[in-house]
């Protein structure tokens, strides 16, 4: 997957790809179930095979390296800064986060089919856009700005009546625990691993508040 990174981008053709990966980010947002299931998945592969060539596209899902060692480190790293983050805004600075409606509602089977699609399909998204940035910029820097765009693709999410608490959420805790996610590919040089780690912190945001009803 590594590979991919600082490559130089024909414009025009970042220019067409960048714009059917955001009309994906669109079909996730206000698609139907199908839709916003599968969109990021289909747009951004799509965008990957008109920048890079079928081989390099393959390149993503290799075979990652010391999967086990990278996935408990890194989910952990992401459960306790993203918490710690998360008590430090709404303990110690007072402010009103709103919370995944993913974790308020009655979680049913379909939904467990469904969520590690579109987790997929959010991985592929930043990864898309970390390799684009690497044509112009380091490693560190790219995976920033990929990371600002996935927390911004979350305000809707969490907009919680104000522009400036929103930004704070979801730069220091979606955007934070992104930059750890992205750096987790980037060292077991796969999609792979990143996306399991996504997949299992989502699962445990969905399953914490039932376990805190449940005692």
């Amino acid at each position: 997957m590594n590979s991919l990174f600082h490559k130089q981008i024909d414009l025009k053709k970042g220019f067409f790809a960048t714009l059917i990966v955001i009309l994906g980010y669109i079909g996730q947002l206000y698609g139907s179930l199908f839709i916003n299931t599968v969109s990021l998945v289909v747009t951004t592969l799509i965008g990957f095979s008109i920048v890079y060539t079928p081989k390099e596209l393959l390149l993503l899902f290799s075979k990652p390296l010391h999967p086990l060692k990278n996935t408990i480190k890194y989910f952990l790293l992401s459960w306790i800064i993203s918490m710690a983050i998360g008590v430090a805004l709404t303990v110690i600075f007072g402010l009103n986060l709103k919370a995944n409606p993913i974790d308020t509602i009655n979680v049913k089977p379909l939904l467990l089919l469904v969520l590690p699609i579109s987790l997929m399909g959010e991985e592929l998204f930043c990864i898309y856009f970390l390799s684009i940035f690497t044509s112009k910029f380091g490693l560190f820097i790219s995976n920033v700005f990929s990371a600002l765009i996935f927390g911004l693709a979350h305000y809707s999410t969490y907009y919680n009546g104000s522009v400036v608490i929103t930004l704070i959420h979801i730069i220091l805790i979606q955007g934070v625990t992104r930059l750890l996610l992205s750096q987790a590919a980037i060292k077991s040089n796969s999609i792979w691993t990143s996306w399991i780690i996504h997949v299992l912190f989502d699962f445990s945001t969905i399953a914490l508040p039932i376990l805190i009803k449940l005692l």
